[in-house]
């Protein structure tokens, strides 16, 4: 079949696109659906932590795809006022969160300022999230600021749009493609960026070319080229997206999606591509009137939904252990009900926040929505434009598809034999020990070194009648951050209750590790009684991890032989 009529001078590299003509105010359903179901698989990822999820449904890069499209809507409506409006339906549900986590933290014992160059200047990211705003260094503290990555980068990706809705309508094509090969060419040490807001910089990279592609839907481009190219093109892109996912994942051990740069991008254009040409008749949603109202009140409290769930997960976490689950598929039913009841208490109380922010009526719950159009906001198709059963359009879903599955297949089969990797090449593994990395003690950017005892070398600690000629030790309570080489997927130490500083022996000190803000081990109380402790933590590729003791001011922490094992 030939759709070469189809294209127009607005697809080709070069030309000038301008925005589509007479935009309508209603709300697409179909992007409401696809929103609804992207929160609610972010929600079971984070309560089960199920990295084969990531793979299947990459969510985040649907999401950023999305708010690109609402974004490029609302710069034809309202120019740069649209920027301002944006960040008013933002940031408010975050100061609400804000307004309870920061004194939650202070009031349980924040303890040492935030490991950064403001220190407690860090606390104005709260306000205006140019930066991840930091937390307390209570160990369940992770749970407040591990998704707000996310409403970082969306703020960034906001303010960055006017000029970059004006450079893609100059030259739409160069400029999805570049943002395509911006986060490869991080990984490649290409483009290295580094400093403050190196971990903004990489986020948006990762992400730019998943809200260009909604720029493209909003403008009708995807529409507009033939079906065979497209699904040649989103078919490339998902081989090579999901190659990247699998070799990186087998070198690494972990299918987390959110950890491989690169593949992630490639994986999440294919699926965003694919999702936002394909577009079935949705009049069916709304005579099963339950799922059509879920779908309204998420879209309706999505930001609210998004910061306090994993807060509530947490607490979910607490409440159920004690519980006794029929078999595993209960077990799941409850605890993933167990989250949802408790954020939706969360949205009782605080969703109305965003109805302030979007100027509506303040309500405990939303009210129901009138009849919405079916057919993308701004651009309503010809019914005779793209059939839906178009042969390339269901060779790609099916391609996208089958790749999906067997990178979920691969995870699977991967987290049941973790050790494959390393047993099959120990020779090649390469040890880091942390006493010869740069660390960052409480934003003082210089190494640390170790406590010196009087009858052995430098560096060298005795613990429990063992000599460890390695070693790091610090004052408790303390935060020690670190960047691991590239490759590093286990740590290990010895931790004990150090006896110098001047503290009691009854005072009780907690270790733990947190690789990129998750913590991945907690030792619980111990005590200078406590016998010493290895421990062998999965930190998955992480980016940073930071080694966190709490306890009374001049109890000391030993981190005995502590070390990275590496591939290379």
């Amino acid at each position: 079949m030939n759709r070469a009529a189809d294209v127009t001078d607005a697809a080709r590299p070069g030309t000038e696109l301008g925005p589509p003509p007479a935009p309508i105010r209603d709300r697409d359903r179909y992007l409401d659906l696809w929103r609804a179901v992207a929160l609610v698989r972010v929600v079971t990822y984070h309560v089960f932590g199920w990295v084969w999820l990531t793979v299947l449904f990459p969510a985040m890069g649907l999401m950023f795809a999305l708010a690109g499209s609402l974004m490029a809507n609302s710069l034809d409506r309202s120019g740069s006022r649209a920027v301002g409006r944006r960040l008013r339906r933002l940031l408010p549900p975050l100061w609400a969160f804000g307004a309870v986590t920061v004194p939650l933290m202070l009031l349980t014992g924040w303890g040492p300022a935030p490991g950064a160059s403001l220190g407690w200047g860090e606390l104005a990211w709260w306000v205006l999230p140019a930066r991840t705003p930091p937390v307390g260094s209570q160990s369940w503290a992770w749970a407040f600021n591990s998704v707000l990555w996310y409403i970082v980068t969306y703020l960034w990706l906001v303010l960055l749009s006017p000029a970059l809705l004006a450079l893609y309508r100059r030259w739409p094509w160069p400029t999805i493609a570049a943002a395509a090969a911006l986060p490869v060419a991080f990984v490649c040490n290409v483009v290295t960026i580094g400093g403050y807001f190196n971990e903004q910089a990489l986020n948006i990279s990762s992400y730019l070319a998943c809200w260009l592609l909604g720029f493209a839907h909003h403008d009708g481009l995807l529409r507009r080229i033939p079906a065979r190219r497209y699904a040649i093109g989103v078919a490339v892109l998902a081989v090579a997206g999901a190659t990247w996912v699998l070799v990186a994942a087998l070198r690494t051990g972990t299918f987390d999606l959110n950890r491989i740069p690169g593949g992630n991008t490639l994986w999440s254009m294919a699926f965003v591509a694919t999702v936002l040409r394909v577009r079935p008749r949705l009049e069916w949603l709304e005579r099963v009137r339950p799922l059509n109202r879920a779908v309204e009140l998420l879209n309706a409290r999505a930001v609210t939904v998004y910061l306090w769930h994993l807060p509530m997960g947490m607490i979910a976490a607490l409440l159920l252990p004690p519980l006794t689950f029929p078999n595993w598929i209960g077990g799941i039913v409850i605890r993933l009900a167990g989250v949802w009841l408790l954020t939706i208490v969360a949205v009782a109380i605080f969703g109305w926040v965003e109805d302030i922010a979007a100027r509506r009526t303040a309500a405990l719950v939303p009210p129901p929505l009138g009849r919405r159009s079916a057919a993308p906001a701004a651009t309503p198709r010809p019914a005779a434009a793209r059939p839906p059963g178009n042969r390339w359009h269901r060779l790609m879903v099916t391609t996208v598809a089958a790749l999906a599955v067997g990178l979920v297949t691969t995870a699977f089969n991967v987290s049941l034999t973790p050790t494959l990797s390393r047993d099959r090449q120990p020779q090649h593994e390469v040890t880091h020990y942390l006493s010869d990395l740069l660390l960052v003690l409480d934003g003082a950017a210089e190494p640390v070194p170790a406590q010196r005892d009087a009858d052995v070398l430098p560096g060298t600690v005795t613990v429990d009648g063992e000599i460890y000629p390695r070693a790091v030790v610090t004052a408790a309570p303390s935060r020690l951050r670190v960047d691991p080489p590239a490759g590093c997927d286990q740590f290990h130490a010895v931790i004990k209750v150090g006896d110098g500083g001047g503290g009691a022996d009854a005072d009780e000190v907690t270790f733990s590790v947190r690789a990129d803000e998750r913590t991945v081990f907690d030792s619980g109380a111990r005590t200078r009684a406590s016998e010493a402790e290895q421990i062998d933590v999965d930190i998955a590729a992480a980016r940073t991890v930071d080694l966190v003791t709490t306890g009374p001011a001049r109890s000391s922490a030993i981190w005995a032989d502590a070390r990275f094992d590496c591939s290379p």
